[in-house]
């Protein structure tokens, strides 16, 4: 188990909830031994901190991995869906996926949502690509964005926000953020194409 992969695992968990080393084995299928042996070495890096047995990342160890941050509705996971998931998560070591809440939904498409939002970050977070899948601020991505502090923010090829907006609000929250629009090989596939089919 590679130190990267512990510490990506450890900062996402964490977005959560601070992972026990048993924990954070579990979530890497490996043996707590062999994860026990890759923490050793990540405290005396300093990269992570142990309080009262749960692991954190410093800002030593932030440094060290790349986090992406992609937000959207899922309310029907397509393979438009799966082809923007696995190109952000080649964008970094830590992919964190915000799902829309009901009301944002419930307010900008003016219907109720086809699937839940509990639902849909449950279903996000078994996705092999996505390392957390978090509930969005109800109707503002930067609040969520200072939550994650991401180093990349990956934007569907039709989602409404604009790069530089995007940046220029991080950089005046603290954030230095490269925001990128993701394409897509097939630009027709939406949500809303595939429920006026149904």
């Amino acid at each position: 188990m590679k130190e990267t992969k512990a510490l990506a695992a450890v900062y996402a968990m964490g977005l959560e909830r601070a992972p026990t080393v048993r924990e954070l084995a579990g979530r890497l299928d490996v043996d707590p031994h062999e994860a026990g042996q890759v923490v050793k070495a990540l405290l005396e890096d300093k990269s992570v901190t142990s309080s009262r047995g749960r692991l954190a990342v410093t800002a030593r160890g932030r440094r060290r991995i790349r986090v992406v941050f992609i937000g959207g509705g899922f309310e029907v996971i397509h393979s438009g869906h799966m082809y923007t998931i696995s190109k952000a998560k080649s964008l970094g070591d830590v992919l964190v996926v915000a799902v829309a809440r009901d009301s944002t939904i419930r307010r900008r498409k003016k219907r109720e949502p086809v699937t839940g939002e509990k639902d849909r970050a449950i279903m996000l977070a078994s996705l092999r690509q996505v390392d957390a899948a978090i509930l969005g601020v109800e109707g503002d991505i930067y609040e969520t964005l200072e939550r994650v502090r991401p180093d990349v923010v990956a934007l569907g090829y039709d989602q409404h926000h604009l790069e530089s907006d995007i940046e220029r609000e991080g950089r005046k929250r603290g954030m230095r953020l490269e925001v990128v629009r993701l394409d897509s090989p097939e630009p027709g596939l939406k949500t809303s194409t595939l429920l006026r089919e149904t």
